[in-house]
């Protein structure tokens, strides 16, 4: 009897402990689910992200890439938020653009980051404004920056 005792205390401290370890579900928040939808309409953007300003300092929060999720920020994500102004580098063939991301009242809330690949002959500046369109979108639905990591 004392057998079945320990098991089932056992089984019941199992399952207390995976229930608060078990990791968070990064897929339902608002900036997750902004990257997903926004690169589903845009398949053209190799990679998005979104990275913002917390307590713990500046992190990706949303990425199509889920491994960079909770990565602290480098310097292309930092420096639109910190300006407001874009960031490109060139990644091969195609080109990084990471540009201040706003709230739909206009105050910047983090950054987003799209690597496009150029149509031929297109131009750096083209792809950036190509990317300043998806953004615009993208802040059309943010009403706040709490809202970012608020589940949907």
């Amino acid at each position: 009897m004392k057998i079945h005792a320990v098991a089932a205390s056992f089984a019941t401290f199992c399952l207390a402990l995976s229930l608060t370890a078990a990791p968070q579900n990064k897929g339902n928040y608002l900036a997750q689910k902004l990257v997903d939808d926004t690169h589903t309409k845009h398949p053209e953007a190799v990679e998005i992200g979104i990275a913002t300003v917390g307590s713990g300092g500046c992190k990706t929060i949303a990425s199509t890439d889920k491994k960079d999720i909770g990565e602290k920020c480098e310097k292309e994500d930092s420096e639109p938020i910190r300006t407001g102004k874009p960031y490109v580098e060139t990644e091969g063939k195609n080109f990084d653009v990471t540009l201040p991301l706003h709230d739909s009242s206009g105050k910047i809330v983090g950054s987003v980051g799209l690597e496009l690949t150029p149509k031929p002959g297109e131009s750096q500046d083209a792809v950036v404004e190509q990317a300043q369109s998806i953004a615009k979108e993208m802040e059309a639905a943010i009403p706040t920056k709490a809202s970012l990591t608020q589940s949907f």
